[in-house]
């Protein structure tokens, strides 16, 4: 098991375990977290994570964020420390062994705090209210924390999941409780944009992300810690083309030279689909009227 120190000056003794795969960390897993943050703070212990190395729910399924933002949140929501292994090396274990072993005797744990949905052991053959009792068999407690909801539905990766397949970024921004990113390189493309008077940025779509439906979005961008609005293609460029899935920004007010630089881009709304136009004037117009309407949107 790996232990990850988020924290400087710190040394693994009593913990308050969060436990989960936090694929996402959408707002269910942030009020999870924020409970054992706030039971450490009452107990003298140090907040931590037990989770997946090998997070990913299943071979066919994509990150919602990648492994290393997913520890930017855990830090920025108050997590000293956080334990991981890889899904096979506890497969197998018995819950009891789960317990003992892992949770109390290699984390340290008083107290676990997981999901109402969590399954653990062998074949997901236990459940939350088992993970509380085994805690207390072996004198520490458990929280389970039951679902939380947004506009009455149920907050859950595989509901942020089809949200962004579906293109609806609002809600998917809603459940995960922050604006769904992409952070990459920008890199060298055809300057067609430039040439049509909207110089763009060019960003490969990141590998082993969840993919987005193909289209134009409004986004912000963040440069030298101003705040911009933008017009996001993410797709293959119909109309000029391009070697695979790329994202490219029309970064409006912003006139520099990235190549090169780490770019995040926040989407915040979806515009319309991606499509070729008959000419390069056409599709002109269009970035125009769509640089128009995201100027416009509060």
């Amino acid at each position: 098991m790996n232990t990850i120190y988020l924290k400087d000056g710190i040394k693994t003794n009593k913990t308050v375990v969060a436990v989960g795969s936090f694929d996402g960390v959408h707002k269910g897993h942030a009020e999870l977290i924020k409970k054992a943050v706030a039971i450490a703070e009452a107990t003298g212990a140090l907040p931590a994570v037990w989770t997946f190395s090998d997070y990913i729910p299943g071979p066919a399924s994509k990150h919602i964020i990648p492994a290393e933002k997913r520890m930017r949140i855990f830090k920025e929501l108050g997590v000293a420390v956080v334990f991981t292994c890889e899904f096979d090396s506890v497969r197998d274990m018995s819950a009891d062994g789960f317990v003992k072993d892992i949770l109390i005797g290699a984390c340290g744990a008083k107290y676990a705090v997981c999901g109402y949905n969590f399954r653990f052991g062998k074949n997901a053959g236990s459940d939350a209210q088992s993970l509380v009792s085994l805690m207390q068999r072996y004198g520490g407690g458990g929280v389970i924390i039951d679902k939380v909801c947004v506009n009455g539905s149920p907050v859950s990766s595989t509901a942020i999941r089809k949200a962004l397949s579906d293109g609806d970024i609002k809600l998917a921004n809603g459940l995960l409780g922050r604006p769904f990113s992409i952070e990459m390189p920008v890199i060298h493309g055809k300057s067609m944009g430039k040439s049509l008077g909207f110089p763009t940025i060019n960003q490969s779509y990141p590998d082993g992300l969840v993919m987005l439906k193909h289209g134009v979005y409004a986004c912000e961008t963040y440069i030298d810690g101003k705040k911009y609005k933008a017009v996001t293609d993410v797709g293959v460029k119909p109309t000029v083309g391009a070697d695979g899935v790329c994202c490219e920004s029309f970064i409006l007010d912003y006139d520099g030279d990235l190549y090169g630089r780490t770019v995040t881009v926040y989407f915040t709304g979806y515009l319309r689909p991606e499509r070729k136009f008959a000419s390069l004037e056409l599709l002109s117009e269009q970035i125009a009227k769509d640089a128009k309407t995201v100027k416009e949107m509060q």
